[in-house]
């Protein structure tokens, strides 16, 4: 009862719409000018059915823009993939570009040193952060052994301390457990740099009547048989007060960036590199 008192209005004019339908049915194959019945059903539909066709297509334009707006929409979310994906593609043409420098600069370094070599990638770290080593994809059947050198186009990396069939493992030579006997390619003046920080080298045993200065390069002596003479080690980075010690204190940055390490070569001949 409640549904008939709301819509009583609606329900009447749609009883009186459907009547007025019927009527005009019943009258259309009659001359409209000769019934006035007629006559009056198309004064009294013709609003009615001027405001169904209104509606009708507002409806329809409602619908039409609904459908384009939706369409609209889909293409939008396309044209975000599409450029997304263009942006990876340019992410990893860049990658490709870097890649490529750096084994043109490994290749530099091949075709100087006269002994057999091989490049290969960093593919893991110690994951434990004791010890500052790398895993690089080249092992035994690769020729490569343990304490054969490591290098890369801007100087000593390290060595290899272990070998498997496919893989070895390098130990850095920013770990405390390295060193390496070092000249001051300026003065001759000998040390030896051992591993003091994540990037950070120390240079030792220099006596302080040892001309050493800040930005001095230090190259390797080739006497230990495993690194090229000559190989670049590091920059002197400052030289701190030492006390009553008969040894400077000589801190070291590295040739090396260990933090973005990625390609290396191994030398494959362990040899006296000073002969």
């Amino acid at each position: 009862m409640n549904f008939l008192r709301r819509y009583r209005f609606a329900i009447l004019m749609g009883v009186l719409l459907l009547g007025a339908l019927t009527l005009f049915s019943i009258n259309a194959g009659r001359d409209p000018e000769d019934s006035f019945t007629g006559r009056l059903l198309l004064e009294v539909l013709g609003p009615a059915m001027e405001s169904v066709t209104w509606v009708g297509e507002s409806v329809g334009e409602v619908w039409d823009r609904y459908f384009a707006l939706v369409h609209a929409a889909r293409q939008n979310e396309e044209l975000k993939r599409q450029v997304a994906s263009y942006r990876q593609q340019l992410t990893d043409l860049e990658e490709l570009r870097l890649a490529n420098q750096r084994l043109t600069k490994l290749l530099g370094l091949m075709a100087k040193e006269p002994v057999p070599q091989v490049a290969a990638q960093v593919v893991g770290v110690d994951p434990t952060n004791h010890f500052r080593t790398v895993i690089i994809n080249k092992g035994k059947r690769d020729g490569v052994q343990t304490q054969m050198p490591v290098v890369n186009a801007q100087g000593v990396v390290g060595r290899v301390i272990w070998a498997s069939a496919h893989y070895a493992k390098v130990l850095l030579l920013i770990d405390p457990n390295a060193a390496l006997e070092v000249l001051v390619q300026r003065s001759r003046a000998r040390g030896v740099v051992e591993g003091a920080g994540p990037d950070t080298l120390r240079l030792k045993y220099v006596m302080h009547s040892d001309d050493v200065a800040a930005g001095d390069r230090l190259v390797a002596t080739g006497t230990d048989g495993v690194f090229p003479k000559g190989a670049l080690v590091g920059l002197v980075r400052a030289i701190k007060p030492e006390g009553k010690s008969v040894f400077q204190n000589i801190e070291v940055e590295p040739a090396v960036d260990f933090e973005r390490l990625e390609e290396v070569l191994v030398i494959l001949q362990r040899r006296d590199f000073a002969d």
